[in-house]
């Protein structure tokens, strides 16, 4: 039969190499069928695709035959060698190769698909991260004046329930003195002869002492009302968003910090590059797109490399995208599933992936976070825009604190 032809080697795992051999297997039945119609062209396509197949088990006379064009010596050692193998060879269902293939296309897409989420989260991560950097001085000091400014509302509003409050109990004394002095009037009046003079001006002073009580239990009623009706929850629930505003914006703008000092360790180029590595080993070790077999692994391998990026460790990237270029990545479910309803599964779960992942696409290109970061050509004179905009807002904020503590200090 001649001396095989030397291919790839590579150490296959149980199922791979019969999976490989049906491979080579058909392709050498699409070259006998191509001799029988004539077709040059797929021949060589095919012995092409045969000469990069990791096995060297196919006779070298039979690629040596189809290159010197001796295409009836081919098609003799092809028949000879295909009959040879088929009484060894494992029987593969068309449907297994038709879902491995149609599982290869959805690993692809769903892999694309992550590399454009991760892009376009990067896009707004740069422009947040610039923000923060241009801006967040001023940003943060305009939260402070409104975290003070509801502070000072709070205070305000305690202030004047307490004066209320000082009222109101000033408004009972008052009419209990009222009340004491109707009825020591009612019984001098008594005493009184009725048409005597001190008689009329005691009921004159009656009638006074009787309206003035009225005019306290109004006004006793009117303050019970205010009362009822106050409600400070809406002015605590402002004081607690306020300060919470703040306190998180100090957190993002602590991290942007970091971010940019940790990145000032590497230059322009490395950052990018770092970015461009980050991207490419997600695609190969991100957990949704292998098998299941190994996402314990996929996961341990993402931590790495998040943890490697965080700290704008370009080797240590480098490093792991290296290891699963080379073949100790995690193996695509593509490549390791022989069973057909296995495969089935892992489409649908794939479709599922794939069908979340674009609804989550859609939904941050719809954002106005998004389409702010994307439609900035200038991001200089945004910035500087943004910086006199909000300049104008502290200002205002500064002169609005200043009145209000003012307000409080004079009671």
């Amino acid at each position: 039969m001649g001396e095989p032809v030397v291919f790839q080697s590579l150490i296959f795992k149980p199922g791979q190499a019969t999976t490989v051999m049906n491979k080579i297997i058909k392709r050498l039945e699409i070259v006998k069928s191509a001799i029988e119609l004539e077709d040059e062209e797929i021949i060589f396509q095919q012995v092409a695709h045969l000469k990069n197949e990791p096995l060297s088990v196919v006779p070298g006379t039979i690629v040596q035959a189809i290159e010197e064009r001796r295409f009836s010596d081919a098609l003799r050692e092809i028949s000879a060698w295909l009959q040879s193998q088929r009484a060894v060879s494992t029987w593969q269902d068309p449907a297994i190769a038709a879902s491995k293939l149609e599982l290869k296309a959805l690993e692809t897409q769903l892999r694309d698909l992550i590399d454009k989420r991760n892009t376009r989260i990067q896009i707004l991560d740069d422009f947040n991260d610039l923000y923060h950097l241009r801006l967040g001085p001023l940003m943060s000091r305009i939260l402070e004046l409104r975290k003070q400014l509801a502070a000072s509302a709070q205070r305000k509003q305690e202030a004047e329930r307490k004066r209320r409050e000082k009222d109101y109990q000033s408004c009972q004394h008052y009419i209990s003195q009222a009340v004491e002095q109707l009825a020591r009037l009612k019984q001098q009046w008594m005493n009184q002869h009725s048409d005597s003079r001190e008689s009329v001006e005691t009921r004159q002073r009656i009638q006074q002492q009787t309206e003035l009580i009225t005019a306290l239990l109004a006004e006793i009623r009117e303050l019970e009302n205010d009362f009822s009706r106050q409600d400070d929850s809406a002015t605590r629930q402002a004081q607690e968003e306020a300060s919470h505003e703040y306190d998180e914006y100090q957190e993002q703008q602590q991290d942007a910090q970091h971010r940019f000092t940790r990145d000032q360790r590497l230059s322009p180029d490395e950052r990018s590059e770092l970015k461009r590595l980050w991207r490419q080993a997600s695609r190969l070790c991100h957990p949704d797109v292998v098998a299941d077999d190994l996402k314990e692994k996929a996961h341990q391998m993402m931590v790495q490399l998040n943890q490697a990026r965080q700290n704008a460790d370009l080797a240590a990237v480098r490093a792991l995208l290296t290891r699963l270029q080379t073949g100790l990545e995690p193996m695509m479910a593509s490549d390791r599933l022989n069973d057909l309803q296995h495969l089935r599964s892992k489409i649908q779960q794939l479709r599922e992936h794939i069908n979340a992942l674009l609804k989550e696409i859609t939904e941050l290109e719809a954002e106005n976070a998004w389409r702010l970061a994307t439609s900035v050509t200038d991001k200089e004179a945004y910035f500087s825009d943004q910086q006199r905009a909000l300049t104008e807002i502290r200002n205002t904020l500064e002169q609005q604190v200043q009145q209000v503590e003012q307000e409080l200090l004079a009671g």
